[in-house]
Formats: C-alpha cells, structure tokens, sequence
C-alpha cells in the first residue's frame, strides 16, 4: 500500500455548472443565479473534496494528474466519445497512477450498463475509489455486481428524472407563450432589454418573406428556392449556402406567424449516444399565446404554404413519403401537360449557340420537357419532339382557354351545367339523408350488441349467444365506418355543390374578366385558373390536344386568390402614389 500513485478524473454536465461557467455568466450578464452550487457539478469543489480525501490518507501521493471533463453529459454522451475518460483509461493502461479518484460513481458515466462496464474495464488496470461513499469500487461476487448496477441504475434514473423536469418546465414556458432561449429561429434575434422575448432582425425578415412569397405565389419547391438564394450571394446566418433543408425548417416554424412552438426535434438513444432528431410536423407544442410583433408571415399565408406542401407529398411504394414532381416549377402548364408517350411534363430552362462554331449563346428561355425522357432516355419515351417552348404552348392553351369562355358567356352551356348541379344536388341530399340513417342504424345495432355482451359477462341471461353478440358488434363497428365516410363525402360534396340563378350571372362576369385576371395573377394562381378549366394537354410533335372540363368550385377559388392579389397590387400602388406625394409636401414646405 505504500507510495500509492493517486490521479483525479471529474466531470461537470454542462459548463453553465462549473464555477467558471457561473463567473463568466454572471460578467456577461450582470446577473448572479440564486441557485446553489451543487458538489457534483462543480469542478473546483470535487477537486477540493477529492484533494482532502488524499491528505487524509497516509499512504496516497498525488501524480498531479487530473482528467477533466467540463460540460460532457455523462447520460448524453457515449463512452466512446468521452476524451477525458478514454485518456484516463490509456494512462491507467500504461501504469502511470494506481488509484483513480472520483468524488462519485456516477461521474464516471449515467448510461447504467455501459458506464458500469466502462469502470469495470479500469479494474483491469488500476483501483477506484469513490470519496462520498469513502469506499473502494470493487467487483467481486454477485453482491458487488448488483450493487454496482443498482447504483448505475439510479444513476442514469436521475438523468432521466431531470431531462423529464426539465422538458416539462419548458413546454409549460412555450405554453404560457414565452421564449425559452437559445439560438432565435432566423429572422429573429434574442431581445436585448427582456429575457424570454424576441425581436424581429429587418434583413433576415424580408428574406423570410421572399422564402414564402417564391413557395405560395411563385409555386417554386424548396430546393429551386434555395438555389435562387445563393445565386443572390445571400447567405444563412452561419454564413454557410442555402439548403432545402433550411427552407423547409422555415416554412415549418409556426414563430413566423406570430405564435411560439416547442419540440420540433426529439433526443433519440442510439448506439454511439443520443442525436437529435425532427418529430413530425403537428406533433410539436405550438403556444396558445399570439405575439403580434413575432409575425412576420400573414396566418392565412403561413396556413396556405402548409396546405401546399401536403398537396406536395404522396405515398411512396416504400411506405414512406416523397415530393410530388407535377404542379410546381414555373410553367403555367405543368400538371396538365403530358408527352405523347404518356408521361407528365415538367418545366426547365436553356439557351441557343447563336454560332455555328458554338461560342456564343442566346437569351435564356423556358421549356417544357418529358420527364420519362430525361429520366430513362429518348428509346424509352419514344417521342420524336422531347422539348417544346413555354412561351408557345402557353399562349396556345391561354388562347383557347379565351375562346371557350366566350362561348360559355354565348351559348346555353352556364344553363346546363346549372341545371346538372341541381339534379346532381337532389341526389347528394338523397344520399347523404340515407348515409345519416345508416349511420345512426349501425351506431344502435353495436350499443345493444355491446349491452347485451355486458349482460352475458355480469352472468344474466340473453336471447343471443356470445359468439352471436361478437359477430354483431364487429360487424356494426365496420359498417359504422362505412356509412361514417360516406356521411361525410355526402356532406362536403353537398358544400361544394349548388349553382343558383344568381351564381350563374355572376359566373358569367368573372369569365368575362378572366384574361385580365390572368395577367395580373401569380404565377401559382394562373397555373390553378387554367386547371379549373383544363383537364389536360397532350402534345405529339408539333399537334397540341387541349381537354377542356369546367370545374366551378374550382375556378370560383382560383379567381378569387387572383382578386386578392390585384387588390394588395392596387393598395400597394396606392401607397407609393401617397408616399411620394407626400415627399413632394415635405421638400415644398422645407424649402418654403
């Protein structure tokens, strides 16, 4: 025992927990904390109680070694990831020291079976003692190993008993509408003056609401989004490229439209440690309290873009999800358009040799090509034509869509389709009135199934057998789900129906005015007024088939998104018109 070689290991959670994490807190922001510094958290008071332990033995010598690690969860953080630990171990493995000291068990680690196998690995090489239990760390017999567990057991219990506290405090924080710190989403930065706010940082913001404006009114997909951000040299706040990761992240945030949410991502336990990961979108706690100086983004706006991206996804023959290639880019057309060997369309862009010896090129413009061509090849699309100009094939479609209106306005078509809503209405009612009495069939037949099951069990007498009872319950439950959806199919179909006399001259206004509304609208909003009257276009070589079908409730949506963007145009100019106007007032006056 004489001349014992001691070395110290110690480890604090977080930096925020050591005494010079505190100091440096409290210089920063003139703030001291009010809790008290706890002996296992602390470094210079382990190091002390430690230090005092070796004094107090006669036999023990300090090597002046010490391994240390600041701010490593011994819970969060792999054993394998553990630098102060690990070079612990490798010393020990060298017989550098003979003893290691810990101040507790669980400093070694809180991952119960594997820290307790961590420090069963040291024994090969060195002893551990554990000053607050004053005792040695040993492993002999399965009274130690029981005992060893439990204590890392515990451990690791705490852990997670104080990663439970705390995400409840911070959700009930979010609850109540209040930030709880951190890094400020973009566009954001953390208040100067009061704790738990934000404010909103100008520049970030505007990009924040070129993000959404290039996604809702634009229909651009994230990653084209992206793209265009750094072709402007603009940067994310960490000076790194945009991602359709980060623009996803921001067309999430629900801060944006004024309101604060909590646990978008969850700690997952994998293999080598925890990592973050996101949780689904609707699963995170989004506060009840709005903040009118958080918004950035119009609820409607925010609430629109959401809707737009679950258009967006479809099931995938994996189970999962992925992207919808129809319906977005910039053509007018895509979504409608589709190649002669039957697949969709989609838009793209390129440039002509102006030079027969290819060193210059010409303006750039848009194209419509096959998306079976550019993935499989020209052999697998078989089309002689694969690419057709947007400018043409537009103007084509827009054209005739311009010359079917008129004739709608013209002709007793408008009187028709009148005429087949109403009938197509009175057999939505009969519908949906015979889907309500079988709805509320099924719902009687499974309660006095399920009344007369509870008689049989409390041992009363029935005039059906169990097994009889059992196939009237499951045969109630799966009717009552039919006869449930079909009650609501009824019911939306019976909202969007019904085309009055009224309706049908007001119609007759709005498709007067579609081409002027055509101008002035998005590029979003002209591509769902051309769906609502073009069911689909084939092109075969230089042969354009235009497939014309009128959805009403569908058109009627369309032009009204296009008349809330021609009034926020003309209140826009409007406001420029005052503006300068009133420049002119201000010069005039000074200059009087």
């Amino acid at each position: 025992m004489a001349g014992l070689r001691v070395a110290l290991f110690m480890r604090a959670s977080t930096n925020k927990q050591t005494t010079q994490g505190k100091m440096k807190s409290a210089s920063r922001t003139g703030k001291v904390s009010a809790r008290p510094v706890s002996d296992e958290n602390d470094l210079p008071l382990q190091k002390k109680k430690c230090m005092e332990y070796i004094e107090a033995q006669p036999d023990w010598k300090f090597t002046e070694l010490e391994y240390v690690e600041a701010g490593v969860s011994g819970f969060h953080t792999h054993t394998s990831k553990r630098t102060g630990l690990n070079q612990a171990f490798e010393d020990a493995k060298k017989g550098l020291f003979d003893i290691l000291l810990v101040y507790k068990l669980d400093r070694i680690g809180r991952r119960s079976t594997e820290s307790l196998n961590h420090a069963i690995r040291f024994l090969r090489h060195c002893r551990i003692w554990v000053v607050d239990k004053n005792r040695e760390f040993t492993n002999n017999g399965d009274a130690d190993e029981i005992l060893n567990f439990i204590e890392f057991w515990s451990a690791k219990k705490s852990s997670m008993d104080t990663k439970i506290r705390v995400t409840d405090m911070m959700k009930l924080i979010h609850k109540e509408g209040y930030w709880t710190g951190g890094n400020p989403p973009y566009g954001y930065r953390n208040h100067p003056e009061m704790s738990n706010m934000l404010e909103i940082e100008p520049k970030e913001a505007e990009v924040v609401k070129e993000i959404y404006r290039l996604y809702v009114s634009e229909g651009l997909g994230m990653l084209r989004i992206a793209s265009m951000l750094n072709e402007r040299g603009l940067q994310t706040r960490t000076g790194r490229e945009w991602r359709s990761e980060s623009i996803r992240k921001i067309l999430r945030n629900t801060v944006y439209k004024g309101y604060l949410s909590y646990g978008k991502t969850k700690t997952v336990e994998g293999e080598f440690g925890s990592y973050q990961k996101y949780t689904k979108q609707g699963e995170e706690l989004v506060s009840e309290k709005f903040w009118p100086e958080y918004e950035i983004i119009q609820p409607e706006i925010w609430d629109k873009s959401q809707k737009m991206k679950q258009s967006r996804v479809k099931s995938n023959s994996f189970g999962g999800k992925a992207p919808r290639r129809n319906g977005t880019g910039k053509g007018l057309l895509v979504g409608v358009l589709t190649c002669e060997c039957g697949s969709s369309m989609t838009y793209g862009s390129q440039r002509d040799w102006l030079d027969s010896k290819r060193t210059k090129k010409g303006d750039l413009y848009g194209i419509y090509r096959c998306l079976r061509r550019l993935k499989s090849g020209v052999q697998v699309c078989g089309s002689k034509k694969g690419t057709h100009k947007t400018e043409k094939l537009d103007n084509i479609v827009i054209e005739k869509i311009k010359e079917y209106t008129k004739e709608l306005i013209t002709s007793n078509v408008l009187s028709e389709i009148q005429q087949k809503t109403i009938h197509a209405s009175k057999e939505i009612e009969a519908k949906l009135k015979q889907a309500k009495q079988d709805r509320q069939q099924w719902q009687k037949a499974k309660e006095n199934a399920n009344n007369h099951l509870l008689k049989i069990l409390m041992g009363e007498d029935s005039s059906f057998s169990e097994s009889q009872l059992k196939e009237l319950y499951e045969r109630s439950v799966q009717e009552l789900v039919k006869a449930e959806r079909l009650y609501e199919e009824m019911k939306a179909l019976k909202d969007s129906n019904g085309l009055s006399e009224v309706d049908v001259l007001k119609l007759q206004d709005v498709l007067a005015d579609w081409g002027s509304l055509l101008e002035i609208a998005t590029t979003e909003e002209k591509r769902e007024m051309i769906k609502s009257i073009v069911k689909q276009v084939n092109v075969a070589g230089e042969d354009v088939t235009i497939e014309l079908h009128f959805d009403v409730p569908k058109f009627f949506e369309a032009v009204s998104c296009a008349r809330e963007t021609a009034a926020s145009l003309e209140k826009q100019r409007t406001a420029q018109v005052s503006s300068t106007l009133q420049y002119g007032n201000d010069r005039g006056s000074n200059s009087s």
